[in-house]
C-alpha cells in the first residue's frame, strides 16, 4: 500500500509540473524556419535545372556540366598541383614572352589582348648613353654629386688641451708593452722620477722599462685628499646626505687652515716661474692658473669657468678687471670701475645699460665734472618721480636678464691677467663661499691639482683598468685611465707609447665639460698674444722657455707649451697615432 501510495503521489506531482506546448512561437524561430524553406527553395530550382549557360573568352555560350556521375562511380579528379600541369601552364608563357620581345609598344598591346596599330619605323643606330633610363639617369646624378673623400691631415706634434679628462681608453691591435702589475724598481723608479721631475729615459741609475715610465705618467698631485669622497668631478647637483664635516667646526677650519697654505705654495711656485699650471676645482667652477710664458702670454693669467652675473658682481666689487673672449664681439667688456676705465681699452661703455643704441655716444663721452645726472635731465624735460623710477627699475631689469643669458654657458669664461691675477687669488684665498656649507661635499674646500709638488699636496695615480674587446673579429687591447688627467700628463703617456709601441694605438677621451672653455678661450687668448708684434715685451717672449726651464717639464714639451701659434691649442676627443710615419690624426 505504501508503494502504491507513493507511486500515485509521483504521478499527480509530474502530471502538475508539466506544461502543454505553447502554441506560440519566438521569433529566432520564426527565421530558422523562414531560412530552411528558402535554402531549400533554391536547392529545387538549382536541380530542376539541367545546364546554365556562360560565356567563354571567344563571346559563345556554353552549358555547365552537372554530371555526378563520374563522382559517385569512383573517378579520381586530376590534381592541379601535378607537375605536368606546372610544364603544361608554362609552355605557352614562354611562347608569350618570345613574342613579346620585340618591341615594348607590341608588348603593351599584346598585354591588353589588343591588336597591334605601331607603324614600322626603319630601324636606326640609337645612341643608348643618350637614352633617359633609370640607370643612365642614376649614373649621371651620382657623376654631378660624387662627393671626393677628404684626405685626413697628419700632424707631427700632438696639440694642447687645457681641459681637464675624466677617462682615457687606449686601444691597439698588439699587446701594451705595460701592465698594471708593477715590480718594486718599477714603481720607485716611476715614483722618483716624477717627484723629481727627472727624464728616467737619460738616467742611469733608475728603471728605464715602459712599465716604469707609464706608472710616472700616471701620477700627480692633490689637495685635499679624504678617502671616503670622490673629489674629482664635483657635481653640484649630486644629491647626497650633508657630511659630517658640516656640524664639526674644528674639523672644518683645520681643512681650510691646511687648504689656504696649499693654495698659497702653488701660487707662489707659479709666480716663481716652478709650476707650470695648476686648477682650482670647487663645486660650482674650475679655475686654470698659467705661469707667464705658456701659450705666448707673458705673464701670469688665469681663467674661470663657468661663471655667474653674480660672480663676476663680486669681481667687479674687488676691482678685478677681466675679459670675456668667448662672448660675441659686440658685447666683449673690460670691467673696471667707471672713474678707472683706461681710454684705449676696448670696451663696451654701455655695459651698464647693454644698449647698443648709445654705443658710439659712449666711446665719445669724456669724464667731466659737470655731466648731468640722467635722472636731473628726465625731471627737466618733464617726467615725474615715479615715472623716473619705473623706467629705472625697467632698466635694471633689461640689464640683468642681459647679463645673465650666458650664466653657467661656455661664453661666460672670465680671463684675468697681471695683477688682476694675484687680486683673483687674494679674492679666492678669502672667499668663504667657494665651500659649501650643505650636501656631500660640506665643509671640503676646493680641490688643487697640480703636475708639480707643493706644500700639503697629495701624491696620487690614475686608476688603470686593462681589458680585451672584440670587434668583427678582431681582437683589440684596451687600456683605461680613470681620474684627473692634465694636459701634460697627456703628452707624456704619448710619448711613452711612441716609444714602446710597435704598433698604432687609437685614444679616446671624456671630458669634464665645463673645462671645454679652456681650450676654446686659450686659442683666442693666443691669437690676440701673436697679432701683437710691437708690444715692448714682445722680445721678452723669446726667453719664456728659459725661464721655466725648472718648472718640472721635459725641454721638448716645454717648446711645445711655450709656443704662441693658435693652431697649437685644440680640445681633443679622438687621437690616432701612426708608426709608419710618424703622425696624429684627430
Amino acid at each position: 500500500m505504501n508503494c502504491e501510495s507513493s507511486l500515485k503521489k509521483g504521478l499527480y506531482l509530474l502530471t502538475e509540473t508539466m506544461e502543454p506546448p505553447s502554441p506560440w512561437k519566438r521569433p529566432n524561430e520564426v527565421m530558422q524556419l523562414h531560412k530552411l524553406k528558402k535554402r531549400k527553395k533554391a536547392l529545387q530550382e538549382r536541380m530542376k535545372q539541367p545546364s546554365q549557360p556562360t560565356t567563354d573568352a571567344s563571346g559563345s555560350q556554353k552549358p555547365v556540366d552537372l554530371d555526378f556521375s563520374r563522382i559517385l562511380e569512383g573517378e579520381k579528379r586530376k590534381n592541379p598541383f601535378s607537375k605536368a600541369k606546372l610544364e603544361q601552364n608554362k609552355k605557352p608563357k614562354l611562347e608569350v614572352e618570345d613574342q613579346l620581345d620585340e618591341s615594348n609598344d607590341k608588348t603593351l598591346y599584346a598585354l591588353l589582348n589588343l591588336p597591334a596599330k605601331v607603324v614600322e619605323k626603319p630601324a636606326k643606330d640609337v645612341d643608348t648613353e643618350k637614352l633617359s633610363t633609370f640607370s643612365n639617369l642614376l649614373q649621371k646624378f651620382t657623376a654631378e654629386h660624387s662627393v671626393e673623400p677628404i684626405p685626413e691631415k697628419k700632424y707631427k706634434h700632438l696639440p694642447i688641451d687645457w681641459a681637464l679628462k675624466t677617462k682615457v681608453r687606449l686601444m691597439s691591435p698588439k699587446p701594451f708593452a705595460w701592465t698594471s702589475k708593477l715590480k718594486a724598481s718599477e714603481e720607485a723608479s716611476g715614483i722618483t722620477g716624477f717627484v723629481r721631475c727627472l727624464d728616467t729615459t737619460a738616467s742611469p741609475t733608475l728603471d728605464t722599462s715602459p712599465r716604469a715610465r707609464f706608472h710616472q705618467a700616471c701620477l700627480y698631485w692633490q689637495h685635499p685628499h679624504l678617502p671616503w669622497l670622490d673629489l674629482y668631478p664635483r657635481s653640484s647637483g649630486k644629491v647626497a646626505a650633508t657630511s659630517f664635516m658640516a656640524t664639526n667646526e674644528d674639523v672644518k677650519q683645520a681643512l681650510h687652515t691646511e687648504w689656504t697654505e696649499s693654495f698659497r705654495s702653488l701660487f707662489q711656485l707659479l709666480r716663481a716661474l716652478h709650476c707650470p699650471y695648476f686648477y682650482v676645482c670647487a663645486n660650482t667652477f674650475t679655475c686654470l692658473f698659467r705661469a707667464a710664458g705658456l701659450c705666448g702670454v707673458s705673464e701670469p693669467c688665469a681663467l674661470i669657468a663657468p661663471t655667474t652675473r653674480g660672480f663676476r658682481q663680486i669681481l667687479r666689487q674687488e676691482d678685478v678687471e677681466y675679459t670675456m673672449p668667448l662672448r660675441p664681439d659686440s658685447k666683449k667688456k673690460l670691467n673696471t670701475s667707471d672713474d678707472d676705465r683706461p681710454k684705449n681699452s676696448s670696451i663696451d661703455s654701455c655695459y651698464d645699460t647693454m644698449d647698443d643704441k648709445c654705443t658710439q655716444d659712449g666711446m665719445d663721452r669724456k669724464d667731466d665734472e659737470d655731466e648731468e645726472d640722467p635722472d636731473q635731465f628726465l625731471s627737466q624735460m618733464g617726467f615725474e618721480t615715479e615715472v623716473i623710477k619705473k623706467i629705472n627699475i625697467t632698466q635694471a631689469r633689461i640689464t640683468h636678464s642681459a647679463e645673465s643669458s650666458v650664466d653657467s654657458a661656455a661664453e661666460s669664461l672670465v680671463f684675468v691677467r697681471g695683477a688682476d691675477a694675484q687680486a683673483l687669488f687674494n679674492f679666492l684665498l678669502n672667499c668663504k663661499s667657494i665651500v659649501s656649507p650643505t650636501g656631500p661635499f660640506a665643509g671640503v674646500p676646493p680641490t688643487l691639482l697640480s703636475p708639480t709638488a707643493f706644500h700639503g699636496g697629495t701624491l696620487q695615480s690614475l686608476k688603470v683598468r686593462e681589458n680585451t674587446i672584440h670587434s668583427d673579429s678582431n681582437k683589440y687591447y684596451s687600456i683605461e685611465l680613470r681620474g684627473p688627467i692634465l694636459p701634460t700628463t697627456l703628452h707624456t703617456l704619448f710619448n711613452v707609447l711612441k716609444t714602446s709601441s710597435s704598433a698604432q694605438f687609437s685614444a679616446t677621451f671624456a671630458h669634464h665639460q665645463p673645462t671645454l672653455a679652456f681650450s676654446w678661450a686659450a686659442s683666442n687668448i693666443a691669437e690676440d698674444e701673436s697679432s701683437k708684434e710691437n708690444e715692448p715685451n714682445h722680445f721678452a717672449k723669446a726667453f719664456n722657455k728659459e725661464n721655466l726651464s725648472d718648472c718640472g717639464i721635459s725641454e721638448e714639451m716645454l717648446q711645445h707649451f711655450c709656443s704662441s701659434d693658435p693652431n697649437v691649442i685644440k680640445p681633443l676627443d679622438c687621437v690616432k697615432y701612426n708608426t709608419d710615419d710618424d703622425t696624429y690624426m684627430w
